[in-house]
């Protein structure tokens, strides 16, 4: 079916329909952010699809959760095949059913590529939000992306060519954190007294909000901690909880670490989001991924972790052609925070790391690096200009103009 055929075949349908398709966190953060603003350009527009808890309280019909998706890594979703198929099919029968007149697809690459040629092949119009990272895999695959996308809206302005000297739309909308940060992140006093910490000296343990990521980084990041309360028995850590993460499930991976008593007397779980822990912080542990540019953001120093199925990294050495995998230091061009991946995410050097911050010239270093990103992430407004590229192409869909 065509845009031409779709368009009529939609225009029984008064009020216009949507299917957001949001499967991490920073997805979900992002669909709950844009929703609103799409309500406000298209009146009596309902929106369903995938998403979290984020996008189900901003009013969209999560037909498929992203706790059913949420994996990452060539072994990890060979594991969950089933559940991905089985996503994958409840989202194409709604395609088939709702007739939506457009999709959003943000991010999460490989299974919203699938999900967009599904909806092309119906002739819906697909607007992709956040560009695959061509240019860290392979540049040349910008090429083929029409076959998904009927308009790219980018992050940063050197993604527009790769894209767009090939024939496909491509808007830089810029990045949503800079307005979320800017609105939401508490400062570090309002911060630390929410969390009942005074003078001490205080890490932010940040492990990722996939159960996957947890499972793997917990274990490294608590004995990381035991380390630095060995050296000073008056810090504190603290632990974010995300919302997608079941209380009772992480306190269970957090007693299979078998912490110490001095350990878990110093530990704090927080409730009230990452951001409140990173703003509280003097230093941070991160999962790599959005929260290390939320950090960033913020303005405290941070080291970066990571560890995946071995398989599944050895596979990316061969195929990845940047050299750091920090959003941060992606960004700046430059190693401006530590990062130790795979087998270099040792407690002791992660330890050594956070001493480095906390006892050195280190935090003030890093802080003023930090400090060039935000100019680097372009103006504010980033989701206002999203939202009006999704109503513009709900109005007059690609191939109608």
């Amino acid at each position: 079916m065509d845009s031409e055929t779709h368009r009529h075949a939609r225009a029984g349908h008064a009020q216009p329909r949507i299917l957001i398709a949001a499967g991490e966190a920073s997805g979900d953060m992002y669909a709950a952010e844009l929703m609103p603003r799409l309500i406000a350009r298209l009146p009596g527009l309902t929106a369903f699809g995938l998403g979290g808890t984020q996008s189900r309280a901003a009013g969209i019909d999560t037909i498929v959760d992203l706790d059913q998706v949420s994996v990452m890594g060539l072994v990890e979703v060979l594991r969950h095949y089933g559940q991905l198929r089985a996503a994958m099919n409840t989202l194409v029968e709604a395609l088939d059913r709702e007739r939506p007149d457009l999709v959003i697809a943000i991010d999460f690459q490989e299974f919203n590529q699938r999900l967009a040629k599904a909806a092309k092949a119906r002739g819906i119009p697909v607007l992709f939000f956040v560009a695959p990272q061509v240019w860290a895999w392979r540049a040349g695959r910008a090429r083929h992306f029409d076959r998904y996308a009927d308009h790219m809206a980018v992050l940063f302005d050197f993604e527009v060519p790769l894209f767009a000297q090939h024939g496909l739309p491509t808007t830089q909308v810029g990045h949503p954190l800079l307005d979320l940060i800017d609105r939401e992140a508490p400062d570090r006093d309002k911060a630390r007294r929410a969390l009942s910490i005074h003078d001490e000296p205080t890490i932010g343990l940040l492990p990722g909000s996939r159960r996957g990521e947890i499972e793997r980084l917990l274990p490294i990041f608590l004995a990381t901690a035991e380390q630095l309360l060995a050296a000073s028995p008056a810090r504190r850590f603290l632990l974010p909880r995300a919302g997608s993460i079941d209380p009772e499930w992480l306190a269970a991976q957090i007693e299979a670490a078998g912490p110490s008593p001095a350990l878990r007397d110093r530990l704090t779980i927080a409730e009230g989001g990452a951001r409140q822990v990173m703003a509280a912080s003097d230093a941070l542990l991160v999962a790599s991924g959005t929260a290390t540019l939320e950090a960033a953001l913020i303005g405290t120093p941070q080291v970066i972790a990571y560890r995946s199925n071995a398989l599944t990294y050895a596979l990316a050495r061969r195929l990845v052609r940047v050299e750091h995998v920090g959003l941060p230091n992606i960004i700046l061009g430059r190693e401006a925070v530590p990062e130790r991946i795979q087998h270099d995410a040792t407690p002791t050097r992660l330890a050594s790391d956070v001493e480095s911050i906390l006892t050195t010239d280190g935090a003030r270093q890093q802080r003023t690096a930090l400090a060039e990103i935000r100019g680097r992430l372009g103006a504010g407004g980033a989701l206002d200009r999203l939202a009006d590229l999704a109503a513009g192409m709900v109005r007059r869909p690609p191939g109608n103009d």
